[in-house]
């Protein structure tokens, strides 16, 4: 892991020297990463059930102020720049791709928040600084990659709306105390029938389910959320009604190059495992990167990773510029092929080792595959950007 803090630091030159860096690196490294190959979780009673050892790991985290760089001062919080909070999502995927992903989810809503009236900021804001989570929930059994067509119906009944639907593949379900929910508030499909809303973990007729074993990922808590006549006060509707899309898939473009960061940093941790196991590893008398084959098939690796990187680095600097969309598409688009990528040729050059479901290259490999699908699938990365592309260019004469 030094290794990769100093590549990091190398990009933005005194961020090892941040104050929370120290406390921040030592966490991962004395607990997140001992745990990763046997912290899992589970949903009963609409909570989400964790081993001990995760108590210990959220009260570090909370007593190195992790929540509060999330969050504006003005609410309580430490908020860092885009970069940093990049920097540490790629630590997290080094550590704990799972975990990562909690926090993307949790930094989602926030962002939610960020866009709501000066009450809502000063209700929530300063309990997630303080280490409530957050979620956000879009996904429906038919509406994933086409977000328009979400069902959920949202009915106005005097000062609330009537919630009845369910929501699917949510991440933080039964971890999150406040979600933001996108719902259907006209009873039409269409993106100007959506809406979004704050809605507590204790919402009547909110009922919070597991599903079925995950491959990989499994600290993450991901389940389906029922409402069945839940009432959400009208006070809790974030920004206008139908204005519910547009706010929700700019978060998401945020989203997409945190989880881009997380693809590097399991990418990296991939690549040394797959180093030293190759440089230690002896056929024929010899170490395995002695072959030039495999020795180039590594040295591809690294390459790749970095290209992933900075694709990333790039689209940071995007940041808040109409080209920021497409750029933070094309980095998750090319890190989530990159690590995919990086795991399937370092089990193979493994050989029967990496074929064990309880050998670490097999549970990093499952995680690798589960990037796949957050934030927009490869295909809706690829969508994305030739939309943007069309936007950009189609007044011109492509040459």
């Amino acid at each position: 892991m030094d290794n990769l803090v100093n590549i990091l630091d190398s990009f933005h030159p005194g961020w090892r020297e941040r104050r929370y860096v120290d406390n921040f690196i030592a966490i991962l490294k004395d607990l997140i990463i001992p745990t990763y190959s046997f912290l899992e979780t589970r949903i009963e009673n609409n909570r989400a059930v964790f081993p001990k050892e995760w108590d210990q790991i959220i009260s570090a985290l909370k007593e190195a102020h992790f929540f509060k760089l999330f969050v504006p001062p003005e609410y309580g919080g430490e908020k860092t720049s885009e970069q940093e909070i990049y920097f540490m999502m790629e630590l997290l995927g080094y550590a704990s791709p799972g975990l990562g992903i909690i926090f993307v989810s949790h930094g989602r809503a926030i962002d939610i928040m960020l866009s709501g009236t000066g009450q809502q900021k000063e209700e929530y804001l300063p309990k997630m600084a303080e280490g409530d989570f957050g979620a956000i929930a879009i996904t429906e059994e038919k509406a994933g990659s086409d977000a328009s067509a979400v069902g959920l119906r949202a009915e106005r009944l005097g000062y609330h709306y009537l919630f009845n639907g369910q929501k699917i593949f949510i991440s933080n379900s039964g971890l999150a105390i406040i979600y933001a929910i996108l719902a259907n508030t006209k009873g039409i499909q269409g993106p100007r029938s959506l809406s979004v809303f704050i809605v507590e973990n204790n919402l009547p007729g909110l009922t919070i389910k597991g599903l079925p074993e995950k491959d990989g990922l499994k600290i993450l808590p991901t389940g389906q959320l029922i409402f069945r006549d839940s009432p959400v006060p009208t006070k809790n509707l974030v920004g206008n009604e139908g204005m519910g899309l547009i706010l929700t898939l700019d978060v998401i473009d945020r989203g997409r190059i945190h989880i881009a960061g997380i693809c590097c940093g399991l990418a990296y941790r991939i690549f040394r495992e797959i180093y030293h196991f190759a440089h230690q590893r002896r056929q024929f008398d010899h170490p395995l990167t002695s072959s030039q084959d495999i020795s180039f098939q590594i040295s591809d690796m690294f390459t790749r990773i970095n290209a992933a990187r900075g694709l990333c680095l790039h689209a940071l600097r995007q940041f808040s510029t109409p080209y920021y969309r497409v750029s933070s598409s094309q980095a998750k688009l090319f890190a989530s092929q990159v690590v995919m990528d990086v795991a399937a040729k370092a089990q193979i050059l493994m050989g029967g080792k990496g074929y064990f479901r309880n050998e670490l290259i097999n549970q990093l490999s499952a995680d690798a595959r589960g990037m796949e699908y957050l934030e927009g699938t490869s295909n809706i990365q690829k969508m994305i950007i030739s939309r943007e592309l069309f936007r950009m260019y189609h007044k011109e004469k492509m040459v």
